[in-house]
């Protein structure tokens, strides 16, 4: 028995031809394109079960980034504040030295006092107003511009200002040590936000922050959080500045009786001691917390670098293969394109020659 076999038409098989043309162009130039970017075209796809990894390295490292970001933002925050407070320790430092001097009795410098408290004061504030990218640094998670209200501008709420309140206590005068016993119960009382009337507290004439707010704080990731809430009414900063402002509002040489001027200038002198202290020690905190965010960038980052290379791994081409299957497709395109051109110039006369 003969069978027969029909050999398909020359348009279908220009057709195949065509279509094996253009695949293989498509090819062609998802190679081309790997080969410039470096690569895969199609990445999801080209890794198969492994999308999932990429897509998880992809996405711890984008978070990675954004937290090392924050953290490089918190840490200048912390910075600026760790160094406001040195400065403001060192404020503090000179006039407590100058009191330290003449406690007990004039040493020969009281007469200075003053002065001095004075530019301790004004430095004091003004460092406590300091900002870090418009926000104040000592006034807690406040939306105002400062912490701490000008000594001699009245308060909108009050109408009273902080040097208002002040006078008005130093008005008893210092003539005899109950004089000055009594003039530092009244302070006291003012600045441990204790005083009868509420308007002449601490918080209510000096402080202008959130005063109810929980401490500052925040993550720096792996579930990691550090505090830096260190306000302007702190109990550092209340005795500092009452230490100052005693001193600021009396020139102690004048204190004609000697039990009252040791009472006040002793008295001032622990406040200042115990500010001072305080200052340091929240200036320690903030360098310790600065530190655990430094330890958690180089930490992160250190894993970023971990997780680029995995990704690179999987989603980048090798350049020797790529070119390699280039020139692998070149070849077969010509091929394809010279039997193209053959089988385009048959025809039955020249079959027939």
């Amino acid at each position: 028995m003969i069978g027969f076999t029909r050999a398909p038409s020359t348009l279908y098989s220009n057709l195949l031809r065509r279509n094996a043309n253009a695949e293989m162009q498509a090819q062609l130039s998802r190679a081309e394109q790997e080969l410039a970017t470096g690569i895969k075209s199609d990445i999801y796809k080209s890794l198969g079960p492994t999308a999932a990894e990429a897509l998880s390295l992809d996405a711890a490292l984008s978070r990675d980034t954004a937290q090392i970001a924050a953290n490089k933002l918190l840490g200048g925050r912390l910075d600026t504040m760790s160094s406001a407070l040195g400065s403001m320790g060192e404020a503090v430092q000179s006039t407590l030295q100058l009191a330290v001097t003449n406690s007990g009795f004039n040493g020969g410098t009281a007469s200075g006092l003053q002065t001095s408290a004075r530019a301790s004061l004004d430095a004091l504030m003004s460092m406590a107003n300091a900002n870090y990218g418009g926000t104040p640094l000592f006034a807690g998670p406040s939306d105002g511009a400062r912490a701490l209200q000008d000594y001699d501008t009245p308060r909108a709420e009050t109408g009273l200002s902080p040097r208002v309140v002040i006078d008005g206590v130093m008005a008893g005068g210092l003539g005899s040590v109950s004089d000055a016993t009594a003039r530092i119960a009244e302070l006291d009382a003012i600045f441990s936000n204790t005083a009868a009337n509420p308007d002449e507290t601490f918080d209510a004439l000096f402080f202008t922050g959130a005063t109810a707010a929980d401490p500052m704080s925040a993550g720096i990731g792996d579930g990691i959080t550090v505090n830096y809430g260190v306000q302007a009414n702190d109990g550092a900063f209340r005795q500092a500045l009452q230490g100052l402002v005693m001193l600021a509002t009396t020139d102690v040489s004048e204190i004609g009786d000697a039990e009252a001027y040791a009472t006040w200038v002793d008295t001032a002198a622990a406040r200042l001691s115990s500010g001072l202290e305080g200052l340091l020690d929240s200036q320690v905190q903030l360098d310790t917390a600065s530190a655990r965010i430094d330890e958690a960038n180089t930490r992160m980052e250190d894993r970023a670098n971990l997780y680029k290379g995995r990704v690179a791994e999987l989603v980048e081409v090798d350049s020797y293969e790529a070119a390699t299957e280039i020139t692998a497709l070149e070849t077969q395109l010509q091929a394809s394109y010279a039997v193209t051109a053959r089988l385009s110039q048959l025809s039955f006369l020249n079959f027939m020659r």
